[in-house]
């Protein structure tokens, strides 16, 4: 049988009056909506097969949770929104491929980003730049603004990923600091040592063994027991003695280049300051301290939305 084929039918209702309606969609469900209920992600209506699949390969990259980027990855991938790199933020070098800044770090905060040339365990926190991302009249507002901030440091460097619009809102980059901290790396019975990561924060190696790492030298090569040098930069570690190999050494280091990832819709807490900040106009007291007085437009309405969306009760 070949050809085309038509398929047709009628049908009566023998009614009094007439009847008008509108007919009901339903979902055709194929085999994404089966693996969709497999991790827990509903179909969006509307959504194509494809956003779909990327969604839910978006939950395995970037978990959800109950932390800050936990429940900022559940809120967007619901709404339809994946986390994707909007900035990099890079080293200045000198002529040998070495960083500028002594020991280079960056947070990115609430409403503002902070670059350090010298960042350090014991307390040393040297501001080499502070751009401000939150209010419109700020330099680093826009990310296209941001960028040309950055790149008015000696020691930083920054760039729009390809395909992020320049007239994105800086204050929808995801909060996050270049800094990690290692618990232990475990140290091998050798004279030279390779650690795991680079560009270790300075002063910040904390050895289990202090005999053979008593003393920290620059410059040239340990030449009495209990001496060692560190170069920080490519992550290595020279003793005079030779180390048992059976102990570690912790430390903090940084990433770089980073990539700063954006999210339309940010998540903020009333206990963080940096944001609260922004709600409230500001009062100076005779003493020159600035503080928090009245809200402002935008802090007066989120406050509104608040109390209209939580059970508040006043009295004893």
């Amino acid at each position: 049988m070949s050809g085309r084929k038509t398929i047709g039918f009628t049908f009566y209702v023998n009614l009094p009056t007439e009847i008008k309606g509108k007919p009901t969609v339903r979902p055709v469900y194929n085999n994404f909506d089966l693996a969709g209920d497999l991790v827990s992600i509903d179909r969006i209506p509307g959504e194509t097969n494809i956003a779909y699949k990327q969604r839910m390969y978006d939950k395995s990259v970037h978990l959800g949770g109950v932390d800050y980027d936990g429940i900022l990855n559940e809120i967007n991938r619901d709404l339809g929104s994946l986390r994707e790199q909007a900035l990099i933020i890079d080293l200045e070098k000198d002529g040998n491929g070495r960083p500028l800044a002594p020991s280079p770090n960056i947070e990115m905060l609430a409403n503002r980003v902070i670059l350090y040339s010298d960042w350090r365990p014991d307390g040393t926190r040297v501001i080499d730049r502070e751009i401000r991302t939150y209010q419109k009249d700020d330099d680093g507002f826009y990310l296209v603004d941001l960028i040309s901030q950055i790149n008015l440091s000696t020691y930083f460097s920054a760039s729009i990923v390809t395909g992020t619009r320049p007239n994105s809102f800086s204050s929808c980059l995801v909060r996050m600091n270049a800094l990690t901290r290692v618990p232990v790396d475990y140290i091998p019975a050798e004279k030279f040592i390779k650690l795991e990561q680079q560009n270790i924060i300075l002063k910040s190696l904390e050895f289990d063994e202090t005999n053979i790492f008593k003393t920290e030298v620059s410059g040239v090569d340990p030449s009495a027991p209990g001496e060692y040098r560190v170069d920080y930069v490519e992550g290595s570690v020279l003793s005079y003695n030779t180390p048992t190999g059976d102990f570690g050494c912790g430390y903090h280091y940084v990433t770089f280049p980073l990539y700063i990832d954006i999210l339309p819709v940010q998540l903020f807490s009333l206990q963080d300051p940096d944001f609260t900040n922004e709600l409230y106009e500001k009062e100076t007291l005779d003493s020159g301290e600035k503080i928090n007085a009245l809200p402002n437009e935008e802090g007066a309405e989120i406050l509104h939305q608040l109390f209209l969306n939580t059970k508040v009760f006043w009295g004893k």
